[in-house]
């Protein structure tokens, strides 16, 4: 692909996107049509209950599921790219479609996540769509553009279907395609209603499946009881028939009665409560994780762990000042967030943290060796691909038995032989971001430095997240866009780089 003058995407972009979309001449469309759709994809069946339903002009629907439902096959059928689908998807010729595909940075054209966003909206708001369709839209903007997207969005008066996780971009939605279990669960309203109305069915399903529990506890002692009784009578009943008072037949009837009652009472408790768990599965209510951080007594509590007095930073290959002015201070307990503009060398004075070697540092730095590091990217880059989840624990911790190992993952929800036993480069994007955080608390390091961990990962993870790092007793750096998922952290200082500074 060639593309010619993609300049990065900036404010400037985003004014011009919206002149754009205010001077379209939007015209409604007959509904498209979707009949007992299904999906495969290679030997994987991602949507076995057939879907049905109408998409009418104007509506705005959010995509949401775990990591490799399926979500992006069903965006692609839906705009007629992917074809590996059961059913009919009926598009009405007066149907003008934009589409917007994920976007990952591409290093052979040298653009990053944010350029090809830019070129791919761009394409798409050419046509004068009034059917968007957009996957995973905020992965790559920073707060800026971000905010210009939202603005942008809530002027578009076309049909909008998007699928994310950002919890901000969920408020511009009116209607939820949640996909779980190999279905499509259709919730007609809000993302915040949506969570609302979820966690009220898991509670009334959760409180059936304790009664069901409590009911099957109770049928059994029960039928302790009748057979005690039974026990009890029975010398009774064989003098009973020695003196013709019993027949045989009625004797065994008696003995085999409350095994027969207790047999139909528990097949109905069983199932009512299979009904309340296949229930539960659709919903979407993340389980918590509590996590337990394998502190050891040379934690540091308070001291000084990172110290930046009028530093600079640049690039050994031009020497090219990239920041200045750069001071920062970081025990061992605090939480910060690292803020700025696509560009503006976030990254950049995260690799002088590290003491890259294509980096130059000037100023006074005082920074942790790099093994008392624990750094996570979106990429999951710290992860040997080869290796599996018990394997990398393994070599962490290696006094761990096998039982502890699988203990620790399991707290993290990593449970199943297929997923702490394969190696991690098969693993979803959700599976990789909690393995991460389970090895960083297998050994907590100095500081923990986490770069857009939150891009490509569900809203389940992102709760889970959010749970790991509210637990964690240490320092931490967050480089994140997200402000729902910041704000739900205790942050106790935030530093912005702008104009080739840092600013606390």
């Amino acid at each position: 692909m060639r593309i010619v003058n993609c300049h990065f995407l900036s404010a400037i972009f985003f004014v011009r996107l919206m002149r754009k979309v205010v001077s379209m001449q939007y015209s409604n469309h007959q509904p498209v049509k979707i009949n007992n759709l299904t999906i495969e994809f290679g030997s994987k069946e991602l949507i076995t209950n057939p879907f049905n339903y109408n998409i009418y002009s104007g509506e705005r629907i959010a995509i949401i599921g775990r990591n490799g439902c399926g979500k992006s096959i069903l965006l692609k059928a839906l705009c007629g790219i992917n074809q590996c689908f059961d059913g009919d998807i009926v598009l009405p010729e007066d149907v003008s479609l934009g589409y917007v595909p994920q976007v990952l940075n591409d290093e052979e054209i040298k653009l990053s996540g944010g350029q090809m966003f830019n070129h791919y909206l761009s394409q798409a708001l050419l046509k004068d769509p009034n059917l968007l369709l957009l996957d995973e839209p905020t992965n790559h903007l920073d707060n800026k553009n971000r905010s210009s997207l939202f603005g942008l969005l809530s002027r578009y008066r076309g049909t909008l279907i998007v699928i994310t996780h950002d919890t901000e971009l969920l408020n511009y939605v009116d209607t939820i395609w949640h996909v779980a279990n190999g279905k499509i669960n259709v919730f007609n309203g809000g993302y915040q209603e949506y969570l609302i109305t979820q966690q009220q069915e898991w509670d009334t399903l959760t409180n059936s499946v304790r009664k069901a529990n409590q009911d099957k506890k109770l049928a059994h002692e029960l039928l302790m009881n009748e057979q005690q009784r039974y026990s009890k009578s029975i010398q009774k009943g064989k003098q009973s028939i020695a003196q013709n008072k019993w027949s045989r037949i009625a004797a065994g009837s008696k003995s085999s009665q409350a095994e027969v009652v207790s047999g139909r009472r528990n097949i109905k408790i069983q199932q009512s409560r299979q009904k309340a768990l296949d229930k539960l599965q659709d919903l979407y209510v993340p389980e918590v994780i509590i996590p337990k951080f394998n502190l050891t007594p040379a934690s540091i509590g308070r001291k000084i762990i990172l110290e930046v007095e009028s530093g600079s930073i640049a690039y050994s290959s031009n020497g090219y000042n990239i920041l200045t002015g750069i001071n920062l201070q970081l025990n061992g307990v605090e939480k910060v967030v690292l803020q700025g503009n696509n560009g503006s060398g976030k990254s950049t004075l995260v690799k002088a943290i590290l003491n890259h070697g294509t980096i130059l540092r000037a100023g006074k730095w005082i920074t942790p060796e790099r093994k008392d590091i624990g750094y996570v990217d979106q990429h999951y880059s710290n992860l040997d691909s080869e290796l599996t989840a018990v394997e990398l624990l393994q070599n962490i911790v290696p006094a761990w038995s096998y039982a502890e190992i699988r203990n620790h993952l399991n707290v993290f929800l990593l449970r199943k032989n297929e997923e702490v036993n394969l190696a991690t480069k098969y693993l979803s994007c959700g599976e990789k971001a909690r393995l991460c955080l389970a090895l960083i608390a297998a050994n907590p390091p100095k500081l923990l430095i986490l770069d857009e961990i939150t891009n490509n990962i569900d809203l389940e993870t992102k709760k889970h997240l959010q749970q790991i790092l509210q637990a964690y007793p240490s320092c931490f750096i967050l480089i994140c866009h997200d402000a729902d998922f910041v704000a739900s952290l205790l942050i106790d200082k935030f530093y912005l780089i702008e104009d080739g500074g840092l600013k606390c």
